[in-house]
């Protein structure tokens, strides 16, 4: 067992995507506890408490990757256990407590429809040339099907499949994936921008590619998306209220329990097809998104009747149209 700590993280990451695990985020966190490991005890093959608590104590103001790293190195420490490396150190269960929730952002019918005028409206730019074709796609398809960010983001055109209306949303979170179904409205919207994107970026990998062959990353994501947001309100600038692209995910699960609900729906029912579409593992993740807004949580849990689509109809704007 003379293996450095190098090696062992590149096995683990192996380990881990031969078991169908993209693990890409939780490499970058690795691959940066390696570097600070060198410097702070370069002797040490398997990670240390010490060195552990060193290493998390710089992410002790950015609570949500605080708690990513912790799981990331946890899971880390107990496969080097498996294998026989015993004085791995694993960080205790509550030692790094879940973040608290960002209270979300929700959305009116007149903010969606200035956002999306504003996004069709962003002029061509000589140094990001394709982004003003790009920016409006991957919105409106974040926000027309729920997807969290970097489902959006990293959507490869090998899995966008317009002529039978679906999307592959490959090994988000673990080793699920799962298929949607896409409104025919969204999909020929969809069309036409890859039909521009063809003539101009031929064989490209991504669909929503940015400056190169290459997906948007999560800052520049969330970055242009306040651009746009503070380009159609400029006032709200400054005002204090955090607002996030990720937003829009809560607000597709928000607006389609809204509808159910003045339709009458069962929503005991409706809940396990919202789940399986956001890509959830169960219904208490799915019902995360209603603790939030409690002006609505105690209705839903009271209302109890048939199945329907669950896509919010949009319109050239992103907006739910009024057919049901």
């Amino acid at each position: 067992m003379n293996k450095t700590l190098s090696d062992l993280i590149k096995e683990f990451l192996e380990y881990k995507k031969q078991n169908g695990y993209v693990y890409t985020t939780a490499g970058y966190h690795l691959n940066n506890y390696l570097d600070f490991s060198i410097n702070h005890s370069p002797v040490e093959n398997i990670p240390g408490k010490d060195t552990v608590h060193a290493f998390l104590n710089k992410y002790a103001g950015t609570p949500g990757n605080l708690y990513n790293i912790a799981a990331v190195l946890r899971e880390f420490s107990r496969y080097l256990i498996g294998l026989g490396y015993t004085s791995a150190y694993v960080i205790p269960r509550g030692k790094v407590s879940l973040p608290a929730p960002v209270q979300p952002y929700l959305f009116t019918d007149d903010e969606i429809k200035a956002f999306f005028i504003a996004c069709d409206s962003l002029p061509h730019d000589y140094h990001v040339p394709k982004r003003h074709l790009v920016l409006p796609a991957m919105y409106r398809l974040l926000y027309c099907c729920g997807l969290r960010c970097k489902e959006a983001r990293t959507l490869k055109i090998e899995n966008v499949h317009l002529a039978e209306n679906y999307i592959d949303i490959l090994q988000s979170k673990g080793p699920k994936s799962r298929r949607l179904f896409i409104t025919q409205e969204l999909s020929d919207y969809l069309g036409a921008y890859n039909m521009r994107m063809n003539h101009i970026f031929t064989g490209r990998t991504f669909f929503f590619p940015a400056r190169k062959d290459a997906p948007y990353g999560a800052s520049a994501f969330q970055r242009n998306f306040l651009k746009i947001w503070y380009t159609a309100f400029p006032g709200k600038k400054g005002d204090g209220i955090s607002i996030r692209a990720y937003d829009f995910r809560h607000h597709f699960a928000y607006a389609n329990m809204n509808r159910w609900l003045r339709e009458g729906k069962d929503i005991n029912v409706m809940l396990p097809y919202l789940m399986r579409y956001m890509g959830h593992q169960d219904i208490e993740n799915t019902l995360y998104y209603f603790h939030l807004v409690p002006d609505i949580y105690d209705t839903i849990v009271r209302k109890s009747s048939l199945f329907e689509r669950l896509l919010p109809e949009v319109n050239a704007y992103g907006q739910e149209s009024n057919r049901r």
